[in-house]
């Protein structure tokens, strides 16, 4: 394989809204909210039509690319054994992308992104990262990271303990190593490390 991603698996589910929605939830237009709630997630969630979900993550989307182009990649990312977990492995399947993770019950949903579109075409994001922030050495698996010429490690989880851990697992067995740097606040919190 020449390149396996490790990184936050988060569904971005697409849902169409009008301007009042964003309001009544304050929300602000046209920005990304981190929820760190479950309930307040569900609540959002139950009043939304979806229109399409996509298998997203910062780091997955560079593999799903990375496919397109013509490469053979894979992808490492923690789902729930529910229905937006399937949805998420069917999605990376479909692209051509080997998902190397088997899912089960977790405590936390899969993680998901609302992208929500208003009639305008902005778009709103809240990002609940549910069980995909929760990644650890024992869903990595040492086999697929040796049998890559390459792994793609996701800046975003640096922030975490257990999924630093299973960094450090991968970057271990590794051949070679890059990562996505993400966002600007990651790298002021661990440029030293990087």
């Amino acid at each position: 394989m020449k390149i396996l991603g490790i990184g936050n698996a988060i569904v971005d589910v697409i849902c169409k809204v009008e301007e009042d929605f964003i309001t009544k939830n304050n929300l602000t237009k046209s920005t990304m909210k981190l929820i760190f709630d479950d309930k307040e997630f569900k609540d959002l969630l139950s009043n939304l039509r979806i229109e399409k979900t996509v298998s997203g993550g910062s780091v997955a989307n560079s593999i799903v690319g990375l496919s397109q182009l013509g490469n053979k990649v894979g992808f490492i990312g923690k789902v729930n054994d529910d229905d937006l977990g399937s949805k998420y492995e069917d999605g990376l399947k479909q692209e051509n992308v080997e998902y190397f993770y088997s899912k089960k019950k977790e405590e936390l949903p899969t993680g998901t992104c609302l992208i929500l579109v208003t009639p305008d075409s902005e778009r709103t994001m809240c990002t609940f990262l549910g069980t995909a922030g929760k990644i650890n050495e024992n869903d990595v698996s040492s086999d697929a990271i040796k049998q890559s010429d390459i792994i793609l490690l996701e800046g975003y989880l640096w922030d975490e303990g257990e999924p630093k851990k299973a960094f450090e697992k991968a970057i271990q067995s590794a051949k070679k190593v890059t990562m996505s740097l993400s966002d600007q606040f990651c790298v002021d919190r661990h440029k030293p490390h990087f």
